[in-house]
């Protein structure tokens, strides 16, 4: 099958996403997990519509553009977002993302941080710290239906208050968790990390 990517024919297989052949930032995909289409950084325009390339298969003829003028705009956007309300300085890839699109977090003036409880500690193995969240679902897939199919993790909230955290908020030794740090492995900003990296 083949499609034009950025003016170049790209050839690929049946069910590929565009994300495999398009080569556009993403977060809250991970390869390990069911997430998709949550960030909107992967988004490209294809026949004229913007998509998710996460949550998008290629066809045959399709004509794909990954870096216009306006999706530069709305990456930038976005990621300055993600850094005016959320802690970020464990996230240098994220870090390099923004000033690889000229993001300047600052030209939208002081806007409400997470409202981020005090970092969790209940249990010996891992820091639950969730200022550092963005909502990318990445730890809640992999702990149920991506990769363990346990259910310690749950969102709860809506909108800056949203964020993982367990069945009726319990501790995590009082859920089924099994401690096996998937959730720990598919987090992109530290909002979940080990606590043998803590001093």
């Amino acid at each position: 099958m083949r499609l034009r990517v950025d003016g170049q024919e790209v050839e690929t297989k049946e069910g590929a996403l565009l994300l495999e052949v398009a080569r556009v930032p993403t977060l809250c995909h991970h390869p390990q997990t069911e997430t998709r289409g949550l960030c909107r950084l992967c988004l490209v325009e294809a026949n004229g519509r913007l998509v998710p390339a996460c949550a998008t298969e290629a066809r045959e003829g399709l004509e794909v553009r990954t870096e216009t003028e306006e999706l530069r705009a709305l990456r930038k956007t976005l990621l300055e977002w993600l850094f005016l309300t959320t802690d970020l300085s464990l996230a240098p890839e994220l870090r390099t993302l923004l000033e690889e699109y000229g993001g300047e977090p600052e030209r939208w003036g002081e806007v409400p941080r997470r409202k981020g409880r005090e970092a969790l500690r209940d249990n010996p193995f891992f820091l639950r710290d969730y200022a550092r969240c963005v909502n990318c679902r990445r730890c809640v897939d992999a702990c149920g239906d991506g990769i363990m199919g346990v259910y310690a993790l749950a969102m709860e909230g809506r909108g800056l208050l949203a964020h993982p955290t367990t069945p009726l908020d319990r501790p995590l030794p009082e859920t089924p968790c099994v401690f096996c740090g998937n959730c720990v492995q598919v987090c992109p900003t530290g909002a979940l990390r080990p606590l043998s990296l803590e001093v």
